[in-house]
């Protein structure tokens, strides 16, 4: 049998009760017999590890496309043309498929600043939303409703209330900047401003949408 083994083994059953007694603390200290310490382990053959993999170096940004000029997508950054289609867009949906067919007409050219919002309303219930308007753009805002909507009208209020521009005519699809252009000069700054939508008559799903000058 391999002394070696032995002693450590020995050493080892020794030293658990008096670890055990110290950790407690009811230990005294007694002389301990002298025994022989093993002799060394023969040195271990160094083992060189292979060296890590190198970290990976980073890669360029992948390249995005602007939409700016894109068709059929419908959303923010997609410029209006004749193929242009409302995001979601199914004839069957009286929303898509009228903000569709208004956007071709009224906002030819016209870059989409928003996706289209949509929301259910009911007779003569009224909604405002900030927005801001950047100088050196015109712009056209267009609102339709679905089944069931006979008359959407949309306010453009500036900070104060007052009414900047507006489309109360008794239709279901109103558009400020047609009439008369809405247009914010390059000297005056971006223009906090608020958008009243009104249901006058009728109840249903409406959608809104913001388009620019490119």
């Amino acid at each position: 049998m391999n002394k070696r083994i032995v002693t450590s083994g020995l050493l080892a059953m020794a030293m658990v009760p008096v670890m055990a007694q110290l950790l407690s603390g009811c230990v005294q200290s007694q002389p301990q017999p002298t025994t022989q310490a093993p002799p060394p382990p023969p040195p271990q053959p160094v083992v060189q590890s292979a060296p890590p993999p190198p970290p990976p170096q980073p890669t360029g940004p992948a390249v995005v496309q602007g939409t700016a000029m894109a068709t059929g997508n419908g959303g923010a950054g997609s410029m209006v043309s004749p193929t242009w289609t409302a995001t979601g867009y199914n004839g069957a949906d009286w929303v898509s498929a009228n903000m569709t067919t208004r956007a071709r007409q009224f906002a030819n050219g016209f870059v989409a600043v928003t996706d289209l919002v949509r929301g259910l309303m009911n007779e003569r219930e009224r909604r405002t939303v900030a927005a801001t308007v950047v100088a050196g753009h015109c712009y056209r805002i267009i609102g339709v409703g679905g089944a069931g909507v006979r008359d959407l009208d949309l306010y453009l209020r500036d900070m104060s209330g007052r009414v900047i521009d507006q489309d109360r005519a008794p239709d279901n699809y109103p558009v400020i900047g047609l009439d008369r252009q809405l247009c914010i000069p390059a000297g005056m700054g971006n223009q906090p401003a608020q958008l009243e939508i009104v249901m006058f008559s009728g109840r249903g799903e409406v959608g809104v949408q913001v388009f620019g000058s490119p």
